[in-house]
């Protein structure tokens, strides 16, 4: 029988359960932050490996933590982050997140991004939208966006900008999903291809646009462990930016 979406969704969220309770233990015995992201985040990134291998075959997998696996050209190749914001959790805030994109034949066809501290998750098939889902109930991004009474000017990630009023949550993954639910206009940032790649989808199957930092489109990721600097917003946000600011370099006072 011809493995679904679906089936692939009960895999990564069981996945999921399992790395934020074995995190969870590992905090509790005072292991450092440095043999979290060294040996248990590419510990788990192979674990979803192997996973994925077993049921869709042809598979490679570009992990944030480590990197390439398996054979370049496969036709499914899986970009994660299994524990983005994961200096949150080992600090005992919030906004840490289970990432994950399924690429085929080049282009992003499902997202899933867990949000680690409850559970809840956002979920994305190319064209057929992006939802939230919160136990049994499951809610289209865009009507929860046309719900919210007020936003921030701009969700700003590993970046400071000059005189705008923005929120950061230090966890890229679950930012792109804030701005997908309406809690910005704006999102600005500089990431790597593994901490993007599921919230891009996410936030374009709710109706929002990237550009780059000289507001060129950017269209899709690439399958590389690259640098991402991006724009995203509505359309008539993103023009309305581009009209004030020549290039996003112009209002950055740092980026870390």
């Amino acid at each position: 029988m011809a493995i679904t979406v679906e089936d692939i969704e009960k895999i990564m969220l069981k996945h999921a359960r399992k790395v934020v309770r074995e995190a969870t233990r590992l905090r509790e015995r005072g292991i450092s932050y440095r043999v979290l992201i060294k040996e248990y985040k590419p510990m788990w990134e192979r674990e979803l490996f192997s996973l994925l291998r077993s049921v869709l075959g042809e598979v490679a997998l570009l992990g944030k933590d480590s990197g390439f696996i398996g054979e370049r050209g496969s036709e499914w190749v899986c970009i994660c982050d299994l524990f983005d914001g994961s200096l949150n959790f080992m600090s005992g805030l919030k906004y840490y997140a289970y990432s994950a994109a399924l690429v085929k034949k080049g282009e992003i066809v499902y997202a899933l991004v867990v949000d680690l501290d409850d559970m809840t998750y956002y979920r994305a098939e190319r064209g057929k939208g992006a939802y939230y889902v919160a136990g049994k109930r499951v809610k289209e991004l865009k009507e929860i966006a046309l719900k919210v009474p007020a936003n921030y000017q701009v969700v700003a990630t590993n970046v400071a900008l000059k005189n705008v009023h923005s929120v950061e949550l230090r966890c890229t993954a679950l930012e792109l999903c804030a701005l997908a639910r309406g809690a910005a206009e704006i999102g600005i940032g500089s990431t790597w291809t593994p901490d993007f790649a599921a919230g891009f989808l996410i936030a374009q199957e709710s109706g929002l646009s990237f550009v780059n930092w000289e507001f060129r489109p950017m269209e899709s990721v690439p399958i590389e462990y690259e640098k991402v600097r991006y724009v995203c917003g509505t359309s008539k946000a993103l023009k309305e930016l581009s009209s004030r600011v020549r290039s996003i370099s112009d209002i950055i006072v740092e980026v870390y």
